[in-house]
């Protein structure tokens, strides 16, 4: 068969199109990409024969196939593969380390930190800026694994490169490699679940802004998180749009003093904070949120909403389906999954919180792997 026309529409500093054009490099599998970051009259045009307002937008030759999700099982199931014939995967060259803790909570520093005090070499990959004197217990582990010798990355993981010599987390920089990989990502993410949050998913409704805040130049936004990384995500938004309404749920942003300063010089960001958003309106696209604060209700008017809530879901989705159901990465009680050198650890396993002889436990079958 003939080798298929594919197309990725993706913007500047988007992760799931860096998924996608990896899936097909790693296959060796050519396409196109058009850029839209800086072309208005693309994206308008994009919009309107999809109707969705997020990247990566792929067509497979001229059919619109979906996102980054749909792509990836296509490119797994062989479907895309020139001439029909087996391409063998490859990656690029990176450092390996012997260990690579995914998650900086209380649960994946100590297990980075009893792994460095061993003398291997161990890095920890947190998506979440960190945000000095917010929770002390958790500087004063950062301080321990980072006196062990841990290395702190702070990047997200979108997935994960099993077929290699060693597996790998797809990142927005560069895989990253390590003999041996333990997911501690902890129960953060969340369901959609306010009224019509879902229904308008990929119309107005975002959970990245590096990846779809150019469909919003010139407009009105929300977004809606607590920490850092919400903070952050509002400041990369300022400059394109017309506003934005940052809706913090709690009394006080968690946020770094200087990024909250950053936050107050510019006339078109909005901090209400003790403020949540109760519902999304829309029919073809958002036109506007509900709100619920100290003074009652109220409604905005905005043209898209990005959500940075925390919830209580298990956080391994991006590791796959063969690996998470719905979030949840199955281990055995030594933190051992179906793939080989990946182990997983807390509550991200479906467990309820990971007790000290868990995260020890995790630790020894670790090292058994790398000594056999």
């Amino acid at each position: 068969m003939a080798t298929k026309d594919i197309l990725i529409y993706s913007t500047r500093g988007c992760p799931y199109c860096i998924v996608a054009k990896r899936a097909l490099e790693g296959r060796g599998i050519p396409y196109r990409e058009i850029d839209i970051t800086l072309t208005p009259h693309v994206r308008d045009e994009l919009s309107a024969k999809t109707g969705e307002w997020t990247v990566p937008q792929i067509f497979v030759d001229g059919k619109y196939i979906g996102q980054d999700d749909e792509l990836v099982e296509m490119v797994n199931a062989g479907e895309l593969d020139p001439k029909g014939g087996a391409v063998s995967a490859r990656r690029d060259e990176a450092p390996v380390r012997d260990v690579l803790v995914i998650g900086g909570g209380h649960t994946g520093l100590d297990a980075a930190r009893m792994l460095a005090e061993t003398g291997l070499s161990v890095a920890v990959l947190e998506r979440a800026p960190h945000a000095p004197s917010i929770d002390p217990e958790r500087d004063r582990r950062i301080a321990q694994a980072e006196r062990a010798g841990v290395e702190w990355l702070e990047a997200e993981a979108f997935g994960l490169e099993t077929g290699g010599q060693h597996p790998a987390v797809v990142t927005l920089e560069e895989p990253l490699a390590a003999r041996a990989i333990l997911i501690a990502t902890g129960a953060r993410d969340r369901n959609a679940d306010l009224p019509g949050e879902e229904a308008l998913s990929g119309k107005g409704v975002s959970r990245c802004a590096e990846c779809d805040g150019a469909f919003f130049t010139g407009l009105d936004v929300a977004i809606t998180g607590n920490d850092e990384r919400t903070a952050r995500a509002a400041l990369d938004l300022a400059p394109t749009c017309r506003s934005v309404t940052l809706v913090c749920p709690d009394e006080a942003l968690a946020a770094n003093r200087a990024t909250r300063e950053q936050i107050e010089e510019l006339a078109n960001i909005t901090v209400r904070t003790a403020t949540r958003i109760a519902a999304v309106h829309g029919d073809r696209h958002v036109t506007g949120v509900d709100l619920e604060g100290p003074d009652g209700a109220s409604s905005l008017d905005v043209s898209g909403v990005f959500f940075y809530l925390n919830g209580d879901r298990p956080a391994g989705a991006f590791a796959g389906e063969e690996l998470a159901d719905g979030g949840t990465i199955a281990a055995s009680a030594t933190g051992a999954t179906g793939t080989p050198g990946v182990f997983a650890v807390g509550t991200v396993t479906g467990r309820n919180d990971a007790p000290p002889d868990a995260v020890a436990a995790a630790v020894e079958a670790i090292h058994e792997f790398l000594s056999a």
